[in-house]
């Protein structure tokens, strides 16, 4: 099994990190421990699952490998000199090289388990790529739109416009099947709207689709177990705040410790 490294930080932010098993916290004083060996064969693990959620490539060899090898031996392996893997070429077409090895090794939570020449390696294979290969942050004036409206709302500000737009269908037996399998918890901040609210909270949540609507070709087949997820509005939102969006472990990384929230808001 992978060694056991670990190394310390110090710093004066805090961060909340949870991919696959992964939990790394940051305190706002003092040294801190990063991401381990351990940690990071972990969530080479999850790269597997969560590539397949997005974009419906299942790399299933590179499982396979990760397991025989350990994530960091093989990670390193995959860094050597030379040209890229397929699967890497796989995630720049589909614009998700955030889940590729070359974008790990360079996180500031595992870059510390890298060599600069495997650091290096990896800036050589990302920088060249451009557009959709890299994820983009939706602008702040324009929030995505995370499509839980129905068609029969109505809304109007100032003068009218027409927009033309692409319709895809969703289904709702399809969304009623992944609350049935999922429940009605937010996937992403656990939060249960009939727990917070009370009666008017029941029943109510957002739906996900793990894979972009605009990205799946016509009648692709939904499987609510996969390719669905149940998120409050707020994660919803955030989820889109990037295109790609976020899939649902990146933005449950970001979440903030309780006590670095801010004050006055119970």
């Amino acid at each position: 099994m992978a060694r056991n490294v670990s190394r310390t930080l110090h710093s004066d932010k805090a961060s909340w990190h949870c991919g696959g098993l992964t939990q790394v916290a940051l305190e706002t004083q003092g040294d801190t421990e990063l991401a381990t060996e351990s940690d990071f064969h972990d969530e080479m693990e999850s790269l597997y699952r969560r590539t397949g959620d997005a974009i419906g490539y299942w790399p299933s060899r590179f499982l396979a490998a990760v397991r025989r090898h350990g994530g960091l031996p093989y990670a390193r392996k995959l860094l050597a000199p030379g040209a890229p893997s397929a699967g890497f070429d796989q995630l720049a077409e589909a614009g998700r090289t955030d889940l590729s090895v070359e974008y790990l090794a360079l996180d500031q939570r595992f870059r510390h388990l890298f060599t600069k020449e495997e650091r290096d390696e990896a800036k050589s294979r990302l920088p060249p790529l451009s557009g959709p290969a890299f994820p983009r942050l939706a602008p702040p004036d324009q929030p995505a739109t995370v499509g839980e409206l129905s068609e029969k709302d109505a809304y109007k500000e100032g003068d009218v416009q027409r927009v033309t737009v692409n319709r895809y269908e969703r289904d709702p037996k399809a969304r009623d099947a992944c609350i049935d399998h999922h429940g009605l918890r937010c996937a992403v901040c656990d939060l249960s709207f009939e727990e917070r609210y009370g009666d008017p909270g029941k029943g109510f949540i957002h739906v996900h689709h793990k894979r972009p609507l605009h990205r799946l070709r016509a009648s692709n087949p939904v499987d609510p177990k996969i390719d669905l997820i149940p998120v409050c509005p707020n994660c919803h939102a955030m989820l889109h705040r990037r295109d790609p969006p976020y899939d649902v472990e990146q933005l449950r990384g970001m979440l903030r410790p309780v006590g670095q929230r801010r004050a006055g808001w119970r």
